[in-house]
């Protein structure tokens, strides 16, 4: 359980994360090791089963997009089905016969100041409005978040740090699977 919450900007991402966990039991452990991981020059935040998060930011290291690539394409091509193959190696990749491939965790990944949310079924899809959120907290994070951008987008990227966080503080107030201190990252274009 976790409480993610993320504002796009004009060449600019803010992502954020509180630092709890919780067992299948609800037993809380105060985590170590932040939610968002820089890996090649990705940020990477989970939510979700913890192994998937293990493998991303520990296990493996993404490919890097060129610098005048499409990072739609590269997500799509490139990023998710080595993210995938990564899963298949650690054991992690869940697919019955004529099912779709999925695994238990849902990621914002933050490639060159671009956020994709990563879906439990390696989809992905961008908002208009620039606000992601995920986990247990993530819809009281979104409704704080709206209320900060007024349903567009943050005007800096402080605005942004100050929305993310006080975001996930409250979600932290109303979401007993979300504990501070808030970790914030920014990432430019």
């Amino acid at each position: 359980m976790t409480t993610l919450a993320a504002i796009q900007g004009d060449g600019w991402a803010v992502i954020g994360c509180d630092s709890r966990s919780s067992d299948d039991n609800g037993r809380p452990m105060d985590l170590a090791t932040h939610k968002i991981i820089e890996n090649n020059g990705i940020l990477i935040a989970g939510s979700g089963s913890s192994r998937g998060s293990n493998i991303l930011q520990f296990g493996w290291k993404p490919p890097k997009p060129t610098v005048n690539e499409n990072l739609d394409k590269f997500m799509t091509q490139k990023f998710i089905p080595k993210m995938r193959q990564a899963f298949i190696d650690a054991g992690y990749d869940m697919k019955e016969d004529g099912d779709a491939a999925e695994h238990d965790s849902s990621f914002i990944v933050v490639v060159r100041g671009v956020i994709y949310p990563v879906f439990e079924d390696y989809s992905w899809d961008r908002d208009v409005n620039g606000l992601y959120f995920s986990g247990s907290g993530g819809d009281i994070a979104l409704g704080v978040m709206e209320s900060y951008c007024h349903g567009g987008l943050a005007f800096s990227p402080e605005d942004a740090e100050v929305a993310v966080t006080t975001a996930i503080e409250i979600a932290a107030k109303w979401d007993i699977h979300t504990a501070l201190p808030v970790v914030v990252r920014t990432q430019y274009a």
